[in-house]
């Protein structure tokens, strides 16, 4: 224990020499962490709708009113002799709607007169949510207006939300935001630092030592889990004032996970150090192993029973997937052990996995007692 609290001490004096290290363990974090999660949304709000009103009556205008009425459309008046393709292909707006001639007529008459909703289509989700809201506001005015035949109400729904009843994007991103920023620089910081001492030759000091390469590994590594549960403090802070969070009854679950996502970050990033040998490709390494997969496979920006099944399994190798589900349950949800268990112990096989993995990368290391 001695041996590996020195190699951590050597670490530490290292890392105080380093202001681009201690601006980058720090600073940035906070930084990137407020973009994650303050910048993203997945409600649509004012979306440009051209209106094309070739009725122009008292109902039709009521018609349209029920969409400017709507917090997700912002009405927009077409040019004159501008076609709603045109329109559409130039980027004037993202839906266009048009009402035929004698809509009120046919209303009235109960015929069922067609609006037409054309929706640029080349952003799948966002038109599909259009195409829903619209469909709901299309049933809204024909309720209000009591055109139409009213079907019998054979079910009375009534939904309750749980967890972000109001349905804010900021606190759904603002909880993953806490794993995208502890799996980056812990792991950055890892590989950096790993790959430096090949770089200088100081790594030539560990295989002259009496360390044996799990020692080394361990001392190494225990400075940047510390600096990452630093960052980790800094992040929740800044969490509460701007994503809403709260502490868990439970807080024992969230910071084991939390302990041991720091040390797979870090392993990894060592792996990634000790595999490569230069800060330059250490960088790239990290940045595709453990952000970019962890940004696209996690269940970060939607779920992983929606990534295709052809590689939904890798998901299950990153750590970011198993912290986020448990940053989530305990900030949101607020259970305990039971719900959180399983993405535990994922956790802690991939933290064994990426420090044995280390061990064998440095197996030839030759020690003296």
């Amino acid at each position: 224990m001695k041996k590996i609290l020195a190699q951590a001490m050597k670490e530490w004096r290292l890392f105080r020499r380093d202001k681009l290290l201690i601006l980058l363990a720090v600073l940035m974090p906070l930084v990137l962490m407020t973009l994650a999660g303050g910048t993203q949304s997945l409600r649509l709000r004012n979306v440009r709708l051209l209106t094309y009103d070739y009725d122009n009556t008292l109902l039709s205008r009521t018609y349209l009113e029920t969409y400017g009425a709507a917090l997700t459309f912002r009405l927009v008046a077409h040019r004159p002799s501008e076609s709603p393709e045109f329109a559409l292909s130039s980027g004037q707006a993202r839906a266009a709607l048009i009402i035929p001639q004698n809509f009120e007529r046919d209303a009235r008459r109960g015929e069922g007169p067609f609006v037409q909703l054309m929706i640029d289509a080349s952003d799948s989700n966002a038109a599909t949510a259009l195409g829903n809201m619209a469909a709901a506001l299309n049933t809204s005015f024909a309720r209000n207006t009591g055109i139409g035949q009213r079907p019998q109400q054979v079910v009375r729904l009534e939904q309750r939300l749980w967890f972000n009843p109001g349905l804010s994007s900021r606190v759904y991103f603002g909880s993953g935001a806490l794993g995208m920023m502890l799996i980056i620089f812990p792991a950055l910081l890892g590989g950096l630092t790993t790959a430096k001492e090949y770089e200088m030759g100081t790594i030539i000091q560990a295989y002259a030592s009496s360390l044996s390469a799990g020692r080394w590994i361990a001392g190494k590594a225990l400075v940047y889990v510390l600096i990452g549960f630093f960052d980790f403090f800094l992040c929740f802070t800044l969490g509460i004032f701007m994503f809403s969070y709260r502490i868990p009854s439970d807080p024992a679950v969230l910071l084991v996970a939390t302990v041991l996502y720091l040390m797979a970050g870090v392993f990894f990033g060592m792996m990634i150090g000790n595999a490569t040998g230069t800060q330059s490709a250490a960088i790239q390494g990290v940045q595709m192993g453990s952000f970019l997969l962890s940004l696209l496979l996690s269940g970060y920006l939607f779920a992983v029973s929606n990534i295709p099944v052809q590689i939904r399994w890798f998901s299950s190798f990153l750590p970011a997937t198993h912290y986020i589900q448990i940053v989530r349950n305990s900030l949101l949800r607020d259970v305990g052990w039971a719900t959180s268990f399983r993405p535990m112990m994922g956790l802690l096989a991939l933290t064994v996995f990426f420090f044995g993995m280390n061990v064998l990368q440095m197996r030839k290391m030759q020690f003296k007692g």
